[in-house]
């Protein structure tokens, strides 16, 4: 009687868990990049999905060291990010879903901040805004040639001067390009 009781609980608290989950595709500044599965074939496969609750606990790690960085994180909703190693085989998929991402978020009104072609590197930052100031969105889709492909997005207030910091901290790739710009 007493684990079936115990295991109601934790059913119970799992459900609870379950639905408590952020929807984030409910914010401005969320985009869905669609199905990247296809890309995942490679070896270099790197995944980072960083909810609130985490940039919160990072926000109070990090706020007596580097306070700019600490109120920033505060603003945040989610960091996702996704990174594949390009190759022969993928690289043509690639930038066609590059392609397609780039006018589904000009049409969706996303403001292109960079783009830059050339090189070995092809990468577009665009930025979603309410009213004249505020910043809820980043995303941002670069493609080296044989390299790799990174795909970000960031939900919630943010400062371009800061987010060089935020890509240091994660290590996420692209974004120490964005303050430069």
């Amino acid at each position: 009687m007493k684990h079936t009781i115990i295991s109601i609980i934790f059913i119970m608290l799992l459900s609870v868990c379950t639905y408590a989950q952020d929807d984030y595709s409910k914010e401005p500044g969320y985009f869905d990049f669609g199905d990247l599965s296809v890309f995942e074939k490679g070896d270099g496969v790197t995944e980072v999905f960083l909810e609130s609750n985490i940039l919160q606990m990072v926000s109070a790690v990090t706020e007596d060291e580097e306070p700019e960085l600490s109120a920033m994180l505060n603003g945040l909703k989610l960091v996702k990010v996704n990174v594949f190693e390009v190759s022969d085989k993928n690289e043509k998929g690639i930038t066609s879903k590059i392609d397609d991402l780039d006018k589904k978020l000009v049409s969706q009104k996303w403001d292109r901040i960079v783009r830059s072609r050339g090189g070995d590197e092809n990468v577009n930052v665009y930025i979603k805004t309410s009213g004249k100031t505020d910043i809820q969105g980043l995303v941002v889709t670069t493609l080296g040639k044989n390299d790799e492909a990174v795909f970000v997005n960031i939900v919630g207030s943010i400062d371009l001067k800061k987010i060089g910091k935020l890509g240091a901290k994660f290590d996420i790739p692209s974004l120490d390009k964005i303050d430069k710009q």
